[in-house]
């Protein structure tokens, strides 16, 4: 399967958030948000979402990176990561997940990091999802 990564618009937003829904994931814009996504026969079937959290803020927060059940090992995952560093290689990219996605993000450019290097915006919503998920690690790319 061919496939390319767009910048989703404005007019991708409905079906972004059903696409999200339909794969059981609860994802919200968070301002200043890129959007990155995959289109098999006109249909989402993967997305990224890195959002700035604040005009001008060098890290970027990287959630909502979903595939399609369908689509799954087919490196779409990592596809969407490659390509979001490569269009924001001057920006941090923090994200933070759990053990069972370390592989991931490792082997796709990300280190296992600590809250230490996070600014105050990401660090202030790590310290609140770590509440309901002791286990959560951070993740950081271009280090």
């Amino acid at each position: 399967m061919k496939i390319s990564i767009t910048t989703a618009i404005k007019s991708d937003k409905k079906s972004l958030m059903r696409f999200y829904k339909q794969q059981h994931y609860s994802a919200g814009l968070l301002g200043f948000d890129n959007i990155y996504i995959i289109k098999h026969e006109d249909v989402i079937i993967a997305a990224v979402i890195l959002s700035a959290l604040e005009k001008d803020n060098p890290q970027l927060f990287l959630h909502g990176l979903v595939v399609d059940n369908k689509f799954h090992h087919q490196g779409l995952a990592s596809e969407l990561l490659q390509y979001a560093q490569g269009i924001h290689s001057s920006q941090s990219i923090v994200c933070f997940a759990n053990n069972d996605l370390c592989e991931l993000y490792q082997k796709n450019g990300f280190e296992l990091s600590n809250e230490k290097r996070l600014l105050t915006p990401l660090l202030l919503r790590y310290l609140q999802y770590k509440k309901t998920n002791n286990k959560l690690l951070v993740f950081h790319s271009n280090i």
